[in-house]
């Protein structure tokens, strides 16, 4: 199945760091084996938006390619859209799903933030404790989201401390002390960095943090050979493959005020992300 979203590509990029990409042909099938609640990590990729009389024959499939989640378990399905059509999406929204639409930014050239928040320390997760503490950060900062009990926060988390420890990453985090406060995840390939899971502490939040993690990130990744390419073979069919102007940084902002806080820093606005959600039926 051939890729046009950038969004997707680096999706899959890094969910091949720690899961399953299976071409089908007329789909992408993605499992986590290590993380099984993890929705949008087993779950089936789409070439396009969903025409008429689409939607049977996709349930379908679902459960031929996961048939270890049965009918009351999470449906996902991400489509290769950049354009941000959603197609034939009504049956969809009738049978409970959610249609997910949001902004991709993107740039060769980060800025730094005007007021950069010099008062808590920055630095990259390493040690256990460390990684402790992202647990810890993680689920007070998705306290009311679906899905995100302690079992399936450490099982996401030790599958991702995985593929950066073999250099395929890195995890980034303010600190007040022992207390993350603030954190975000990078991965790179093919001249691409993708950020996820950019959060800040609910107490910490208006202080410049999350501006600040991400400008000492990106700084760091530019100097960075695994996160630039340099010394590899890029194709350069590729975007983002251009070694010599640095990586091509990707995110997909969770909402309009995090989006500004990226288009502050030298993001702009290349594409669309699509996926169809619906949780599990308890």
């Amino acid at each position: 199945m051939q890729i046009l979203s950038l969004a997707l590509r680096t999706s899959l990029m890094i969910h091949r760091l720690y899961g399953r990409v299976e071409d089908r042909g007329d789909c992408l099938r993605l499992e986590t084996p290590s993380v099984p609640d993890y929705w949008y990590g087993n779950c089936l990729a789409m070439p396009a938006p969903p025409g008429p009389g689409d939607f049977g024959r996709w349930m379908a499939r679902f459960q031929e390619e996961l048939p270890a989640y049965g009918e009351d378990s999470h449906r996902v399905f991400l489509v290769d859209s950049p354009e941000g059509e959603d197609g034939d999406s009504s049956p969809f929204l009738e049978a409970g799903f959610e249609l997910n639409v949001n902004d991709v930014l993107a740039t060769r050239a980060p800025r730094a933030p005007v007021h950069l928040n010099d008062r808590y320390p920055i630095r990259p997760l390493a040690s256990d404790s460390d990684w402790a503490a992202l647990v810890e950060t993680t689920l007070v900062v998705n306290a009311d989201q679906p899905g995100y009990d302690r079992h399936y926060v450490e099982g996401k988390t030790r599958a991702i401390r995985q593929a950066i420890d073999r250099g395929e990453g890195a995890w980034w985090a303010a600190w007040d002390g022992a207390k993350l406060i603030g954190h975000l995840g990078l991965f790179w390939g093919e001249g691409l960095v993708r950020f996820q899971d950019v959060e800040t502490h609910p107490d910490y939040r208006g202080r410049g943090v999350c501006r600040s993690i991400l400008h000492a990130a990106c700084e760091s990744a530019r100097r960075d050979p695994r996160a630039t390419g340099a010394g590899r073979q890029s194709d350069s069919s590729h975007e983002g493959a251009a070694p010599n102007g640095g990586p091509l940084f990707v995110i997909v902002p969770a909402d309009d005020g995090v989006r500004r806080i990226y288009e502050s820093l030298g993001f702009a606005y290349r594409e669309k992300a699509v996926d169809f959600m619906r949780p599990p039926r308890r």
